[in-house]
């Protein structure tokens, strides 16, 4: 019992120590700007009729992982359809407790742009 509450221990304290260096490198990141841009995912959104395995699907949260366990307030937002009118998401990550900024920065992109208002493929699928 001992030994298993020992590699317990372990494994806690090294996904702390992980969770630290995800958080140091987004301060130092957001010490040059205010909210970061980036894909929400690797690829577009998946088509209803995909039959997708495990390990595609975790790789489709690829971008989210390090905003998770960083702690941070995140909020994806359409930016676009693919050729296929497959739905492109844009991920904006804000600070520690600066929740009204990324708002206020998904609203103004909102604002400036159309592409909340387009319908993509799978939407119209099901209507």
């Amino acid at each position: 019992m001992r030994y298993l509450l020992a590699i317990l221990m372990l494994t806690i304290l090294k996904h702390k120590k992980i969770r630290r260096l995800i958080v140091k490198d987004f301060d130092e990141a957001f010490a040059s700007c205010d909210v970061i841009a980036s894909p929400t995912a690797p690829t577009a959104a998946y088509k209803l009729t995909d039959n997708l395995d495990p390990a595609t699907m975790y790789l489709g949260d690829v971008y989210t992982i390090a905003v998770n366990l960083a702690g941070l307030p995140a909020l994806s937002q359409p930016v676009g359809l693919t050729t296929e009118g497959l739905p492109i998401g844009l991920q904006l990550i804000g600070k520690h407790w600066q929740e009204s900024q990324l708002l206020t920065t998904a609203h103004l992109f909102q604002q400036h742009t159309d592409h909340h208002l387009q319908h993509s493929t799978i939407a119209k699928e099901t209507v």
